[in-house]
């Protein structure tokens, strides 16, 4: 019975999971040794399950155990917590975007497979002769399978020693090329990517929020002051960072100065702090938001704020991955940690995030939208005359940048549509 003793005192070592006989890294939280009324119920229960097992003689590795017991009761109160090495704290604190280079293609899901939605040009991808519409089945020495998530494919493309990078993609007649491309080191930059689309549509693309992130993007904004710009894409998939001194600089543009943008409390509800936007002019140009289950940290909470504190923002995509810096890495005694909701937002329209699940989008990507076949019409479109006119010439080249990339085509979409509307801005 000694080894089950190890197993009971699994539920009293649950009250006890922050404890440690190592002092606590900076911003790591620590609970006192304490146990709740509840531990002896707890411990009833681990009593039953001791009796049952011996019963039955199966006896299980007595850590192995004690570990499982202790993350089984943290997933109950908490279902979104993740449990995390070291090394996963030592990145988490960091807020880094996991990787070191840059190759300039955006990757979506389409037909379990994944595919090249768009290639910047001047970019690694660009010079390897990467296509937009090609499907990548091989990164290096890593296979890419059907269902490989985007999450993975984003990591394999931007970790490793080398620059170089042997890329196999597919194209949509069965084609297969293997391409050599030389990877760029990655800027420390938040906004990578500033582009004027057709149709007078601005798409800013933001790797993460770091520091900075704010002048970034009133610098992108600026440069579309006075022309003909309708609307604004800002992507976020992919996202993360954890500057959140820069969440309110980049909303407030699109904000009104002084707009609450959101409340910071504890678990009990004990507020800690408000965040309103700061002075700016307020952009009375229509917002679209991308995010998708990788947007995090500060760009998940840029996401809720935008989608709940700021008049005319939509949200595109997917449910983000659900922790917009409200989560802490608790110790454990297994060496592991327990990635916990610590805090709460709440945004202005009342919505509340403390873990339960990310920030839900107003327009859902569902993975039909993500396999649809885009209509490609004659040239030109109801005309007798075989001249393409100028708005033609524009419609065909929206067409061809959104082909590929679902979330793009959305929000495009949405914003032909308040154009034709004729939206002017007034909020």
């Amino acid at each position: 019975m000694r080894r089950w003793m190890v197993v009971g005192a699994a539920a009293m070592a649950a009250w006890s999971t922050m404890v440690t006989a190592e002092p606590p890294a900076k911003g790591e939280v620590l609970l006192e040794a304490t146990p709740p009324e509840w531990a002896q119920d707890l411990c009833a229960a681990v009593d039953e399950g001791v009796r049952v097992l011996e019963a039955a003689h199966l006896v299980p590795e007595a850590t192995v155990a004690h570990s499982a017991v202790l993350e089984a009761l943290i997933r109950v109160a908490e279902p979104g917590v993740a449990f995390l090495d070291a090394d996963a704290v030592a990145a988490h604190r960091q807020g880094a975007i996991p990787g070191r280079w840059e190759v300039g293609l955006l990757a979506v899901p389409m037909d379990h497979r994944c595919r090249v939605a768009a290639v910047r040009s001047n970019s690694p991808a660009a010079a390897a002769g990467v296509l937009p519409g090609e499907f990548m089945d091989r990164i290096g020495d890593n296979s890419v399978a059907a269902d490989t998530p985007i999450k993975t494919v984003r990591r394999w493309l931007a970790q490793g020693e080398q620059a170089e990078l042997q890329l196999g993609v597919v194209a949509e007649d069965g084609t297969r090329r293997t391409l050599e491309l030389e990877r760029a080191p990655r800027a420390k930059a938040s906004v990578t990517e500033v582009e004027r689309l057709p149709s007078n549509m601005g798409y800013v693309r933001v790797a993460g929020i770091f520091p900075d992130a704010g002048d970034e993007l009133a610098a992108a904004l600026e440069a579309w002051q006075g022309t003909e710009v309708f609307g604004v894409i800002l992507d976020l998939r992919g996202a993360g960072g954890n500057a959140e001194a820069e969440v309110a600089p980049m909303a407030a543009p699109f904000a009104t100065a002084g707009t609450r943008l959101y409340v910071k409390s504890d678990r009990q509800g004990h507020e800690k702090a408000v965040v309103k936007a700061p002075a700016a002019s307020a952009n009375a140009l229509p917002l679209m938001v991308l995010i998708d289950n990788d947007t995090v940290g500060s760009a998940e909470l840029l996401a809720a704020v935008l989608g709940g504190s700021v008049k005319g923002a939509m949200l595109i995509g997917r449910e983000t991955a659900g922790n917009p810096l409200i989560r802490e890495p608790i110790a454990l005694s297994t060496g592991r940690y327990a990635l916990l909701a610590t805090r709460e937002i709440r945004t202005a329209d009342g919505a509340v995030y403390w873990g339960a699940g990310g920030i839900k989008p107003d327009v859902v990507i569902t993975d039909a939208a993500l396999n649809e076949t885009v209509f490609e019409p004659d040239e030109p479109m109801l005309r007798k005359s075989k001249i393409l006119t100028e708005e033609d010439k524009e419609d065909k080249a929206l067409r061809d940048r959104t082909r590929y990339d679902t979330y793009l085509r959305r929000a495009t979409d949405v914003l032909l549509g308040l154009q034709a509307l004729g939206y002017d801005g007034q909020r």
